[in-house]
Formats: C-alpha cells, structure tokens, sequence
C-alpha cells in the first residue's frame, strides 16, 4: 500500500538507522553530526554542507518484471489499478572536514548497509514522519548495493566539473507506488452463448 511517500520513506529508514548505530567516537564526529536526504549539487558546492552522510537519490527507474503486475486489492476486498514498481538509486556520501576523516567514515558505512536485514513494512513505518502507514506490513524493501558504472560515473563528474567525495552506491529495487485509482470491473458472466442452433435434417 505504499503511496507516494514511499520514496521519502526509504530513504528515511536509512538515515535513521544510520544515525541509531554511528559510533561517533571512533569517527571522530560530534553528536550532533548531519544524517539527511540531500541534492547531490548542495554536497558538492564551494560551500559544503555540515559534517556527517548525505544520501542522496540520483536516479530513479521503473522496475523491471517479467510480466505486469495484477490489479491491487485492498483490505476492503476493492481493486485498483497495478502498482507501479520502480527502482531507486542513491548515492550515500560522507562528508568531512578532512580527507583522512571521510575515509573513516566512508569505511563504516558500507559494513553498516551490508548488515541491513530486508526492511520490512512494520519496521519502515515505525521511522516515517507523520504517515505511520506508508507500507503494508506484508511489504518489504531491499536495498542492495549497486557500484556506478563508468558511464554514470564520467556522467555525474562531468555534470560537476569540480568533482565529488568517494561514497557508495546503492539501490532498493521493486519499490511498489500504489494507484488509488479503481479498476473497471465488469459484470459477473451468469450464463455464457455459444450462437450454436440445431440444424433440421429431412
């Protein structure tokens, strides 16, 4: 039942969990260190952002599957039109004061996303600002990590000139976006006609 939120809502999740596990002593961060969603040009400009992780969403796709996905049902027993399953692609950047800095950072953050079990609907809602039913609790999020290619990379350096700080990629694949708009039904068959009549014979 994931609606529009449902974006907002993993990357969310994320920068909660992170922020729940950092050692800051042994990172060399204060408490009061930045975990947030960010626009890739805020990390990157002469002036940058607070100390801390940036995770920011770069690119988003629709999902591939191999056939379409059936109309949804609600609780209620109502049928809408399929969700829309889309991937989407963040990019997870420490920023420091220091180039030694980054790097202690940059070397814990991975360990963490990789210990991240599935995240299921229950745990994703319990992190979500003012919208405590953004999943079902039958859904789940994945997010497995995704290392650029050359062709993004030269891409995002180009678009930058100026360069941008070492980070991770990752991606949460077949995140559902439900429709809330109803799908046309129509009658229940009573009875079915095959246009067949008995031919008479003399």
């Amino acid at each position: 039942m994931a609606g529009h939120q449902a974006i907002r809502a993993v990357g969310e999740i994320v920068l909660s969990i992170m922020r729940e596990g950092c050692p800051f002593t042994a990172l060399q961060v204060g408490p009061d260190a930045k975990f947030e969603f960010a626009f890739f040009n805020t990390v990157v400009a002469d002036t940058p952002p607070p100390e801390g992780y940036c995770f920011c969403l770069w690119r988003v796709a629709i999902g591939g599957t191999p056939r379409p996905l059936p109309p949804r049902r609600d609780r209620s027993g109502r049928l809408f039109k399929p969700s829309l399953p889309v991937d989407l692609y963040f990019l997870l950047l420490p920023v420091a004061s220091s180039a030694d800095k980054q790097a202690l950072m940059l070397g814990w953050a991975p360990g963490l996303m990789t210990d991240l079990p599935v995240l299921s609907g229950e745990t994703i809602n319990c992190y979500t600002k003012g919208e405590p039913a953004v999943f079902a609790p039958g859904e789940s999020v994945e997010l497995v990590a995704d290392p650029l290619t050359t062709a993004d990379y030269l891409a995002l350096w180009d678009g930058v000139k100026t360069g941008f700080p070492a980070g991770m990629a990752y991606v949460a694949r077949m995140v559902l976006i439900d429709s809330d708009q109803p799908e046309v039904q129509g009658r229940l068959v009573t009875e079915r006609n095959f246009g067949l009549r008995q031919v008479e014979t003399t």
